[in-house]
């Protein structure tokens, strides 16, 4: 008995086929230039009943250096931030100001990306300060977005799993992407009520690239839905044209309208 507990435990545990993992080729990616993203002004819907969405905008503006390192001013209802992002699209620092739980978090990763420090300011508290030594596997989800357009340059095209760091630095969370190649990148998921107006941001005369974001080991367990970020193929490579996901009865869905 106590043999087929633990084969069932495994089973849960285990995904189906095992994805490689980012540090087999993540000395690779980030040592190539990385275009910088472009200014965007987002729609953001917000699902607040069956065929109810509510509607805020969120706008991106970024500037280049003449090195080619950028930075990113981002803000939404919910969130203002500053990063400041390396040549190749790893991240420098940032400064997110979140209004959900009211805290503000400053991360800053060192060049050669083996250090980072995690800064938690919030009102009547003390601020917490952690320092930890990053792993070849270790990412902050800022720079999400620009691992996918590295990894997708290098030629990774199936998936990998990573481990995503916590806003404050206190956890390594197990996470795993899969790419997906589509016409409609809103249909990669049967799960959610999608707005017209977000299928009718992308034509399915365009060819997408869509990053499949779910988290990874008995995490997945507890937090069991999917985010969905959407690329558009172009000749430079990967363009962030939105995303969707999160819980289907109150999922948010993003899309750029320039």
């Amino acid at each position: 008995m106590k043999l087929l507990f633990a084969a069932l435990l495994a089973a849960l545990v285990i995904p189906a086929f095992a994805l490689d993992g980012l540090e087999q080729w993540a000395s690779k990616i980030w040592t190539r230039p990385l275009p910088p993203e472009r200014d965007s002004v987002s729609v953001v819907l917000t699902r607040e009943g069956p065929g109810a969405f509510k509607k805020t905008m969120a706008k991106t503006t970024c500037t280049t250096r003449p090195d080619g390192s950028y930075t990113r001013d981002y803000s939404s209802p919910d969130e203002t931030s500053h990063s400041e992002f390396l040549q190749n699209g790893s991240l420098a620092s940032i400064t997110s100001d979140n209004a959900r739980d009211k805290k503000i978090y400053i991360v800053t990763i060192s060049p050669d990306r083996r250090r980072a420090s995690f800064r938690t300011e919030a009102t009547g508290k003390e601020p917490a300060v952690k320092n930890l030594l990053l792993k070849p596997n270790n990412l902050v989800m800022s720079e999400y977005v620009n691992l996918i357009r590295q990894a997708w340059k290098s030629g990774v095209r199936g998936g990998f799993a990573f481990k995503g760091l916590a806003p404050d630095g206190s956890m390594e969370i197990d996470m795993e992407t899969r790419l997906v190649e589509t016409k409609t990148p809103w249909s990669v998921s049967d799960k959610y009520e999608v707005p017209a107006e977000f299928k009718a941001a992308f034509p399915d005369s365009q060819n997408y690239v869509v990053a499949d974001f779910n988290l990874g080991g008995m995490v997945s367990m507890i937090y069991k839905f999917h985010n969905y970020w959407i690329f558009k193929l172009a000749p430079s490579g990967l363009e962030y044209v939105g995303s969707f996901g999160g819980d289907p009865k109150k999922a948010t869905f993003m899309f750029m309208t320039r």
